[in-house]
Formats: C-alpha cells, sequence, structure tokens
C-alpha cells in the first residue's frame, strides 16, 4: 500500500485559496469499483487578529451495490494533525471504506469560548505504512460535524458520546478497561491508630434508624445525584470493613470472657451443690 502525504497549512491573512484533490472510478481494488468521484478541499486562512484556522472537507460521492447502499469510497486516510505547526497531513489511500462524509475544523482557539473544537464519529482506519514524526498526532476517526461521537474541546476537556463535555473525560456509555488506577491520599488505615474514635454499635444503630445509611456513607439520594467517585468510595467501604474489623475482634474478646466467666460460675455453682 502506497501512502502520499499532502499537507495543508495556514498562512497569513487573506491571499489564501481552496485546494482540490479528487479522483474519479474510485474503487477498493480490481474486483470492487464504483463509479463516481472521490474528492478532498482544504484552505488554511488566517481569521481575525492574526488567528490562523484550517478547514479539511471530505466528500465523496458514489452508487449503490448489489450487496451494499449508498456506500462510497474515499482515497482519505489516516489525518495527522501537528497544531505546533498550524497544519493537517492527509495520507491519501485508495483501499479505505467511509459512510459518511468528514469536516474538520481547526483554529488556535482565540477567537471565541468554541474555537478549536473538534468533533468526530468512529470510522477504524489502518495505521498508515508510513513513518511520522516522533509526538506527531493522528487520529482514527472519520471527521463529522454532524455525530459526535468524540469532541476534543480547546479547554482540554474530551467527550466520548457528549458533543460538550464538563470534564477531562466524559463518556455516554460502559467503559471496559482492564486496569484503572487512581491516585489518593488518606487511606484509612487511620483506623487502626491507638487514638481513632470508633462508634459504639449503639450508636450507629440510632444512626441507622435516623438517617437510613452508615454513617460517613453517602445516601442513595446523594449517588443519584452526584454519582460516586471510585477512589473516595473506595476508602470509605474500606473505612467500613476495618472498624468492622475492630468490632469483630472486640466481640471475640468480649465472647472469650463470658466464657472463663461462665467457668467460674459453674465451678462455683459445683461447689455449692457440694
Amino acid at each position: 500500500m502506497q501512502y502520499v502525504p499532502v499537507v495543508f497549512q495556514t498562512s497569513s491573512n487573506g491571499g489564501n485559496r481552496p485546494i482540490n484533490i479528487s479522483r474519479n472510478n474510485i474503487h477498493e481494488n480490481n474486483t470492487w469499483r464504483a463509479h463516481g468521484i472521490a474528492s478532498i478541499t482544504a484552505i488554511g486562512f488566517g481569521w481575525g487578529s492574526g488567528g490562523n484556522s484550517i478547514r479539511l472537507d471530505n466528500f465523496t460521492y458514489g452508487r449503490e451495490t448489489p450487496s451494499n447502499t449508498g456506500i462510497v469510497v474515499s482515497f482519505i486516510g489516516r489525518v495527522v494533525c501537528d497544531w505546533s505547526q498550524n497544519n493537517v497531513i492527509v495520507f491519501l489511500r485508495g483501499n479505505t471504506t467511509y459512510y459518511t462524509d468528514g469536516t474538520v475544523i481547526r483554529n488556535d482557539g482565540s477567537f471565541n469560548d468554541i474555537a478549536g473544537n473538534q468533533n468526530f464519529s468512529s470510522v477504524s482506519i489502518s495505521d498508515p505504512l508510513y513513518n511520522l514524526p516522533k509526538g506527531t498526532y493522528y487520529s482514527d476517526f472519520d471527521i463529522n460535524a454532524k455525530n459526535s461521537v468524540f469532541a476534543a474541546l480547546a479547554s482540554g476537556n474530551v467527550g466520548i458520546g457528549y458533543s460538550n463535555p464538563q470534564n477531562k473525560l466524559d463518556v455516554n456509555g460502559n467503559v471496559h478497561a482492564k486496569e484503572v488506577k487512581v491516585d489518593l491520599q488518606g487511606w484509612p488505615d487511620y483506623v487502626f491508630k491507638k487514638d481513632y474514635k470508633l462508634s459504639g454499635l449503639d450508636e450507629v444503630e440510632k444512626h441507622i434508624e435516623e438517617k437510613g445509611y452508615l454513617p460517613n456513607i453517602p445516601s442513595a439520594e446523594n449517588v443519584m445525584k452526584d454519582g460516586v467517585k471510585l477512589g473516595e468510595m473506595n476508602a470509605k467501604l474500606l473505612e467500613k470493613i476495618e472498624e468492622l474489623t475492630l468490632y469483630v475482634i472486640q466481640l471475640n474478646k468480649d465472647f472469650k470472657q463470658l466464657g472463663e466467666e461462665n467457668k467460674e460460675l459453674k465451678k462455683t455453682i459445683e461447689s455449692l451443690k457440694k
């Protein structure tokens, strides 16, 4: 597979012209052909007070096939964005099938509060067999402004399934990972310190009867409203486990003491019988 890198770069205010690259009789290989034209149009332009922007549009045209309806083939491949150099590199390729057209707009974030945002729709593309510069950013997403499957805002917030994420990472759906690591401070080993004030069971019982949940644990209402911070909740649950351990240790001591007292009572009773 041959990849041809094409760089679209911004320049100073004015004097910029759109660039169009197109190919007719688009096809994946010698066994699958479509009648139509695939094209890329890009323009880099200055905007506002010394601002730079890049707009890249990928439009593809094709026809129905016996087994697929409306599938068209584009020669756009991996989109490589080097924003520090104000350019977008497009690796042109042949055998990539797209179901949507795409548009990416990028600027330096100096115009308004939504400047610099990127929205993508997910379409997997094979890695380009090309030596990329170390540290270069490249995307596995077909770019589609109408379907915000993935959004990266100028603020640094990233959303999957959200077009306007409010946190560093917002995910609208399930997350499957082999491992999640949370940095924490204040792991509750303090429960085993000599100066830790362990609540009495009567006090805990009273709190449960009045509140309906354990001390220092959020209520179901709060969880429904605010969610759960995994690291903080794990620490709270461990705190309760350690407190339960202390209760069990104390109950075991009380049980042993009662056993000894019971033995003494039996001896006293036997001696009285004599």
